[in-house]
């Protein structure tokens, strides 16, 4: 979801929301002071101390690009040409689309044979990756699209809005579209959904935040888990989190064979679970080592599950112990600004929506599921891929919102810039491949 980033300045963080637990909090928190030490140093232009001080930040936080790029921004402005370059590589292994040429701290470095190939490198990570093609649009603007499952009796696609607080049913077929949810029903934001075809439920995240239409202060933390009858619509329940857990805003779910509902909260973050036939939510790993819960999935065994945070990567969970463990990466593979997680075999599929390029990228997990030993980028820099949000994964295909228009949302005016608004447009990317 879009509770997240996007700065362009050199001085800015890229993601957002980066308070944590335990070991991964302090890092974050002794990374950021080292960040703003690195920022005052930088305007007073005490390049020496800037360097220093990003140093710092980048050892707690390795594979933060925009720690990255400013360390090898404070390398050029203190003449150390080797390590600039050295940290700019990694830039460009890791698939990011900095633009360090046109960027006057690097000034020193222009003439200087590695730094002239820089760009190139960097610009190929511009080119446009994928053959992704338009399944369908909804020809209405102004959704904020956030939510998308299917169900695989009907067909039938199920697409949740955020701005106007509802839910729309999709035909499969003709792609004719009509309201699924009632007016009647309660739904603040809608976020992510999962159908369970074994039981005919459609299950829905709510959550109340400001972009919604006739948002109100006193709606804010507001979230539930709401439950309808697939065929009919009909709302069987809405689940809310017990008082005295704080705000919440839950953005997405999985299901289990069981029927089990497990919900990420990414504004008091952490995992809640629905038992089938259960009274209510219960505190499944809350308060969790996450700083901003998004996507989740189950490994082959149903003994694990998936957790993308926003601001750290992926986490391990263990079902019957509760812990959880931070998936370890290469160091030219950052797994932060995950949004939808799947997976699919071994593999994990992630739309990256906090880093730029967003992409869609398959994440190979080596045995034992603990760490990410490779990244292969299926779809980048297409022309419908454009602030991609959640989608529905399939034996061999996944489709997912492409454009979701949270980037026309103004703060301001408290509602939509109109000439960002877009139909939203759901990609289908093939998979080729056995599992």
């Amino acid at each position: 979801m879009h509770t997240r980033m996007l700065a362009a300045s050199l001085l800015c963080f890229w993601l957002m929301g980066m308070g944590s637990a335990g070991l991964e909090a302090d890092a974050v928190a002794r990374g950021r002071e080292a960040f703003q030490r690195a920022q005052s140093a930088y305007l007073e232009k005490n390049f020496s101390a800037y360097r220093e001080a990003m140093h710092q930040a980048v050892r707690l936080r390795p594979r933060l690009p925009p720690y990255l790029y400013n360390l090898a921004g404070a390398e050029a402005l203190t003449g150390h040409a080797g390590e600039a370059l050295k940290w700019l590589d990694r830039l460009a292994r890791m698939g990011m689309t900095v633009n360090p040429s046109q960027d006057d701290d690097f000034s020193s470095l222009r003439g200087n044979p590695g730094f002239e190939k820089v760009p190139q490198r960097l610009k190929w990570n511009r080119l446009p990756t994928g053959g992704g093609r338009p399944l369908f649009r909804v020809h209405q603007k102004g959704l904020i699209a956030e939510g998308l499952t299917r169900d695989p009796t009907s067909g039938d696609f199920f697409l949740g809005s955020v701005r106007q607080r509802k839910i729309l049913r999709v035909d499969g077929k003709t792609f004719q579209v009509r309201d699924f949810s009632a007016p009647g029903d309660g739904l603040d934001g809608v976020f992510g959904m999962k159908v369970d075809a074994t039981r005919g439920i459609l299950w829905a995240c709510s959550s109340s935040l400001a972009e919604m239409e006739g948002y109100h202060k006193s709606e804010d933390g507001r979230a539930g888990l709401f439950q309808y009858d697939l065929k009919s619509g009909k709302l069987l329940g809405k689940h809310f989190p017990p008082e005295g857990y704080g705000k919440h805003l839950f953005g997405d779910l999985a299901v289990d064979a069981m029927g089990t509902v497990f919900v990420t909260d990414s504004l008091s973050p952490g995992l809640w679970m629905l038992r089938v036939g259960g009274s209510g939510l219960e505190p499944f790993l809350v308060p969790g080592p996450f700083s901003s819960a998004q996507g989740l999935d189950f490994s082959a065994d149903g003994k694990k599950l998936f957790v993308a945070d926003y601001s750290w990567g992926i986490f391990n969970v263990d079902r019957s112990t509760r812990k959880a463990t931070l998936l370890d990466s290469p160091e030219d593979v950052t797994l932060l600004g995950i949004d939808g997680l799947y997976r699919r075999g071994r593999d994990l599929l992630a739309v990256q929506n906090g880093i730029r390029p967003n992409r869609l990228v398959v994440l190979r997990l080596a045995a034992g599921e603990k760490r990410v030993e490779g990244l292969r980028v299926l779809e980048a820099n297409t022309a419908y891929l454009d602030s991609p949000t959640l989608g529905v994964l399939e034996e061999k295909r996944i489709c997912l919102i492409a454009n979701s228009e949270w980037e026309a949302f103004d703060p301001s005016r408290g509602g939509l810039d109109p000439t960002k608004t877009r139909f939203p447009t759901i990609l289908e990317i093939s998979l080729a491949g056995g599992r």
